[in-house]
């Protein structure tokens, strides 16, 4: 008899600790899907009815919202993609048409921030990432050049790039890079631009050239020796043979000087 009640003795306080243990944590797991529900702006009616705005409808409009913009109309070839959003993010669902806007001082090219918001029944705003991707065709060597080399038409080619991590300055025409200079050395596959090319000297160091002065009235012509090289419209300086006095005047076209 007492070995039997000792034995009731010590399993009655197991099972009420049992008890009080599943107690409390159903009571904290209620507990904090309470909280995360108040955190996220939404009621607890919202919550258990499951009232939420579908992620896939918020990723839809900020994607239209971008499609649609002019600036990306504009772009040849241009690819709107809106980044993750958090699958958990519970909104309330919205009564109307959600509504996209962009941010002060976002960008539509490149990479962005679309905001998209509701008004009814609960309002809310969204932030979504986003990126615009737009392509060109741009001028590129196709094989390493050096400082000095004159560009000809085997050694550069088109290639398609993205716009967003191009500067306004490359050049997408061969026409408007062949027979200029390159300025620095170039690796294979660099793109060119008016700021590294420079226009061909036609005019050496020591070249007898045609130094002309006076206006249309009356014109002067006279040889002299150019002291520098030079391109058409750079100015050189030339010593007149005649008079041994020196001038600076600009290259012209036809490879003469005219004295400034």
């Amino acid at each position: 008899m007492r070995a039997k009640a000792a034995k009731k003795l010590t399993t009655l306080p197991i099972r009420s600790h049992r008890s009080r243990a599943g107690s409390s944590l159903a009571i904290l797991a209620a507990t904090l899907a309470l909280l995360s529900a108040l955190l996220n702006g939404v009621s607890p009616a919202f919550a258990e009815k499951g009232q939420f705005e579908p992620i896939d409808n918020i990723k839809a409009t900020a994607r239209t919202f971008l499609s649609n913009h002019s600036e990306v109309q504009e772009q040849p070839a241009a690819t709107v993609s809106i980044g993750s959003i958090d699958t958990r993010l519970t909104l309330p669902a919205c009564d109307n048409s959600l509504d996209a806007f962009l941010p002060p001082g976002a960008n539509i090219i490149g990479k962005t921030t679309i905001g998209v918001r509701c008004q009814t029944p609960r309002p809310w705003t969204l932030y979504v990432p986003a990126k615009v991707t737009s392509f060109s065709q741009v001028l590129a060597t196709n094989a390493p050049l050096r400082r000095g080399h004159i560009i000809s038409a085997e050694d550069v080619s088109l290639e398609t790039r993205d716009s967003s991590s191009l500067n306004r300055a490359y050049l997408s025409s061969p026409e408007d890079a062949i027979g200029k200079v390159l300025k620095r050395n170039l690796a294979r596959n660099a793109l060119l631009s008016n700021t590294i090319l420079a226009e061909p000297h036609i005019i050496s160091k020591g070249q007898q050239v045609d130094l002309q002065a006076g206006g249309r009235g009356l014109q002067v012509s006279v040889t002299g020796i150019a002291l520098s090289g030079g391109a058409i419209g750079e100015k050189i300086r030339v010593k007149n043979l005649s008079s041994s006095k020196i001038v600076e005047g600009t290259i012209l076209g036809s490879g003469a000087v005219h004295a400034d």
